[in-house]
């Protein structure tokens, strides 16, 4: 939406208009629930739902652009987030699919990134492959679609450090991905050898 309509819309929501408070949550909330779903599949939608009920009674206190909001938004998800694991003790641990794996083996991490095709398995995948905090760095870039300098505010490192994470996030992931694939091969390779040797004579 444009700055302006923006603008309008957050001060309708801050006044209590119910049409504008649910226009920023279907602008927002997909890419809230596409982050959390990566993180914490079983439960995004409560953690989305806390988010949300958070922002509400806080928003009046909010200011900024359109940007500013997802930030604010993303730091309220995170802290939520946190609250969640905390409560729950526990982290992600059922494996995704192997079809979604294929996919995601098909596909370099880097283009994935940059033209936003990076799906919500693929997501989960990632996570699992990555150490925790490259592993939100690279969600909140490609996932939030948050700037570099809205990440580093997040997580209290510098922009720069943000970058070095992610080119290192996504190399680590290709290397992991470019290893899976030769497993694959290998594995496929000698099932077609098995299949094809001659059985013994009779």
């Amino acid at each position: 939406m444009s700055a302006e309509d923006f603008q309008t819309i957050l001060s309708a929501a801050q006044a209590g208009a119910d049409w504008a408070v649910t226009a920023l949550y279907r602008a927002h909330n997909p890419r809230v629930l596409r982050y959390l779903r990566a993180q914490e599949p079983a439960d995004c939608a409560d953690v989305a739902s806390d988010t949300w009920l958070d922002a509400a009674r806080n928003l009046r206190t909010f200011t900024g652009t359109e940007d500013d909001f997802a930030g604010w938004l993303f730091t309220i998800t995170r802290r939520r987030l946190t609250d969640h694991r905390r409560a729950k003790h526990r982290r992600l641990s059922d494996p995704a699919p192997d079809a979604a794996f294929a996919t995601l083996s098909s596909v370099s991490a880097e283009t994935m990134a940059f033209t936003g095709t990076l799906g919500d398995e693929e997501a989960r995948r990632m996570v699992e492959f990555l150490p925790h905090d490259q592993a939100e760095i690279v969600l909140l870039r490609i996932v939030a679609g948050l700037d570099v300098d809205t990440v580093a505010r997040l997580t209290g490192r510098r922009p720069g450090t943000v970058r070095v994470m992610q080119h290192r996030a996504l190399k680590r992931l290709a290397k992991e991905l470019d290893r899976d694939r030769n497993e694959r091969k290998e594995a496929s390779d000698g099932t077609q050898r098995d299949v094809q040797a001659p059985g013994p004579p009779r």
